[in-house]
């Protein structure tokens, strides 16, 4: 700021009113301020932005998993209990289909509460890098089932492979399908259907060779 001089009526000099504005140097120091705060804003949004790229396929990959097992879990939450429908084999079972694991689920099928009671046979098992679900059409007897009245969903991919385990009381977990375990299903003495485990361990490996593992409550 300035003050500049003027002359009054009399011929003499007096001062004028203040004059109020940046000098050039002032606005230089302010741009480069304003420059500078630019620069580290732009590289932290950059960084914010590529991290969430980099983040976001993983996100996907972690969600689609949880859903996957989100979906056994009910399945298995499902599972009938073989005494009362006379069952005289395990209405959960581990098997092998083109030579990978695979996990068989007797439960009951969705419905109105008011109709009668359907059962449906779900199955998961691996096909071309996917993890598939199988569901038969709810039935209220035994009997085959045609191929084309099965759904198959892929719930998961890029699958490499599925181990499946199952709890059996006073054995911990074991594979059904190893050798050394690949015995008849246990019975409760006294019992004439089949001991249902009391969980499932499913562990998946994907194609980076991350492996997840969930256990999950059978009924």
């Amino acid at each position: 700021m300035r003050t500049l001089p003027r002359r009054s009526s009399t011929g003499h000099w007096t001062a004028r009113a203040t004059l109020a504005g940046f000098t050039l140097l002032e606005l230089l120091v302010a741009i480069s301020i304003l420059a500078t705060v630019s620069i580290i804003a732009w590289r932290g949004l950059d960084t914010l932005v590529s991290t969430r790229a980099r983040l976001e396929p993983e996100g996907d990959r972690v969600r689609a998993l949880l859903v996957a097992f989100g979906q056994i879990d009910r399945d298995l939450a499902q599972t009938i209990n073989p005494t009362l429908f006379a069952y005289t084999t395990s209405p959960v079972s581990v098997i092998t289909i083109g030579g990978q694991p695979a996990l068989s689920i007797t439960r009951l099928a969705p419905g109105d509460p008011d109709t009668p009671t359907a059962l449906q046979v779900i199955g998961y098992r691996l096909e071309d890098g996917f993890l598939v679900r199988s569901a038969g059409p709810p039935m209220r007897g035994r009997g085959a089932v045609a191929a084309e009245e099965i759904t198959n969903v892929r719930v998961l991919d890029r699958v490499k492979s599925m181990r499946v385990r199952i709890w059996l009381d006073g054995q911990g977990w074991i594979d059904p399908l190893a050798t050394e375990t690949r015995t008849t299903t246990p019975v409760v003495p006294g019992r004439t259907a089949p001991l249902v485990p009391p969980g499932v361990e499913i562990s998946i490996e994907r194609n980076d060779g991350t492996v997840f593992r969930k256990v999950l409550l059978v009924g």
